[in-house]
């Protein structure tokens, strides 16, 4: 009989467990508030119960098209966020390593074609082959 009364219902996908992660999160975060002003705790847990609900309210939905809607709408934002981590990510990662290289390595510009070039720190006074142009020039690394 139970099984019965869900058919026909949209059911759990990516974004009713987001929901009911997220009420689980704030539910965790309310406890430290417990002794903080009434207001912030229960606030907090009004956020948990409204979570919570909106959730129910998707899985027990009749209305496929709209539930669909908001999948895909929060598909796309979810998406989004994860490529500006992701690049947030690799920039950090770039800066580490440039600044790892500006440690080891001089960075030098070639007279003639202005071609940048990069010759070991450290060395003392070194001569340089242009690898565009094939020009030679002394310079301090």
């Amino acid at each position: 009989m139970f099984n019965r009364w869900f058919q026909g219902r949209y059911g759990v996908d990516q974004l009713s467990r987001a929901l009911i992660i997220a009420s689980l999160i704030v539910s965790v975060i309310s406890w430290f508030f417990g002794r903080a002003p009434a207001g912030v705790y229960y606030a907090l847990r009004g956020i948990t119960l409204a979570l919570i609900a909106f959730a129910l309210f998707r899985m027990l939905s009749r209305n496929f098209y709209a539930r669909q809607q908001e999948l895909a709408r929060y598909m796309n934002m979810e998406r989004s966020v994860r490529n500006w981590w992701q690049t947030l990510r690799i920039r950090r990662q770039n800066f580490v390593n440039v600044q790892k290289e500006k440690k080891k390595y001089k960075y030098l510009t070639c007279p003639q074609c202005m071609q940048k070039l990069r010759v070991p720190k450290g060395k003392g006074r070194i001569r340089v082959t242009c690898s565009k142009c094939g020009n030679r020039f002394e310079a301090k690394s």
